[in-house]
């Protein structure tokens, strides 16, 4: 009985690891179909999505049969609800890449600057999500407290382009289409709220305390 438990438990991460990987890539992709226009890309990320929904109902599944026919204790308990707190926001991750790939079917080509902080912003949640996941499988204080510090990074440079484009409204009369790079920086910004989130939940399945 307990070995497999423990093999369950394997499955778990090894689930985790492979929907981190899976919503990398939809990032990943959402941005290269933003630099290089392409249109089929970002069509490609919206089907990808129901991938990423079906791992979520599939772990959280596993999550519901470890703790209620193997009843763990103290800290297996914490890892495993906090696994089933994760791959929410991990679908969510999943979510605002096909956001910022739908807009990419609808917006022309930047003309406002930027885009080099906001392909930064994607760089940088992209290795935030990795860590998180990462240290939720090694078990990692240390890195989950990286990635809640790293979260500052990101809201700096979202406000830089924030305030670069509303000023770009205000002199433009085409306020609409800097308005959904906006959105777009902003989905990035809410991708590393997410990442935080999660790392925040491996501070609760280590420590049992809530950041």
């Amino acid at each position: 009985m307990r070995e497999r438990y423990i093999e369950e438990l394997r499955k778990l991460n090894a689930s985790i690891i492979s929907m981190g990987r899976m919503i990398e890539i939809a990032i990943e992709s959402s941005m290269l179909a933003l630099m290089g226009r392409d249109k089929e890309a970002a069509k490609e990320v919206g089907k990808n999505d129901e991938f990423v929904n079906g791992m979520e109902r599939d772990i959280e599944a596993l999550c519901m049969k470890l703790l209620l026919q193997q009843q763990p204790m103290a800290t297996d308990l914490r890892l495993i609800t906090a696994a089933l707190k994760m791959v929410t926001d991990m679908e969510r991750i999943g979510d605002h890449a096909v956001d910022v790939a739908d807009l990419v079917l609808n917006v022309p080509d930047c003309k406002y600057g930027k885009m080099n902080e906001i392909t930064e912003m994607s760089t940088q949640i992209i290795q935030m999500l990795h860590d998180a996941v990462q240290s939720y499988i090694e078990k990692d204080y240390s890195m989950a407290k990286n990635v809640i510090a790293h979260d500052d990074v990101i809201d700096s440079l979202y406000h830089t382009i924030k305030k670069d484009l509303v000023e770009k409204i205000r002199q433009t009369d085409e306020g609409e289409t800097i308005l959904d790079y906006l959105l777009i920086a902003k989905y990035i910004e809410r991708i590393g709220d997410h990442a935080t989130n999660i790392a925040e939940w491996v501070i609760y399945a280590l420590t049992g305390e809530r950041e």
